[in-house]
């Protein structure tokens, strides 16, 4: 089935689909600060340009699901986490990360300074129905509008998180 929805996909966002296979093809093991991750590697004029396909975009956010549940698949143990981080509309953010311990991965989530806060979406809003995505029924699926305040204003964004996170 994933294979239909890859058609028609360019060979710029086929190649980028396949460095984040390989930059996920094994189990990560440099942890500094208990985290490892991995940037959308594309930059960022290609994947947040209003020219490139809202198709192409999808692609790269379901590889980024998909090699999250890949490392799952690899984890030596239960002391590891695995999280797709989307961010929207701009995409350029969009990470994998992979936390070593519960330390980092609580920490991680704190988000409510003078600076920065994360305000949950609500409960009405999916993922998974909006950008069309197929995700494990085990992962767990939390988003969040992330509020940037300073003394321009307030920047607002959204941020969903797709794996271990409970």
């Amino acid at each position: 089935m994933r294979e239909k929805k890859m058609r028609g996909i360019n060979r710029k966002t086929t190649r980028l689909l396949e460095r984040i296979k390989a930059y996920t093809e094994t189990f990560p093991t440099d942890f500094y600060h208990g985290y490892w991750h991995l940037h959308l590697p594309a930059s960022q004029a290609f994947i947040d340009s209003p020219k490139t396909p809202e198709k192409a975009k999808r692609a790269c956010i379901q590889a980024l699901v998909d090699q999250a549940e890949h490392l799952v698949r690899l984890k030596p143990s239960k002391n590891y986490r695995v999280v797709a981080l989307i961010t929207s509309p701009e995409l350029w953010g969009s990470q994998i990360i992979v936390f070593k311990g519960d330390d980092y991965f609580t920490r991680f989530f704190d988000r409510n300074s003078d600076d920065q806060k994360w305000v949950p979406l609500p409960k009405s809003r999916n993922l998974q129905t909006e950008k069309n995505l197929l995700i494990p029924s085990y992962f767990n699926v939390s988003g969040v509008t992330e509020m940037i305040i300073d003394e321009d204003g307030t920047e607002e964004n959204e941020i969903w998180f797709v794996g271990e996170l409970k």
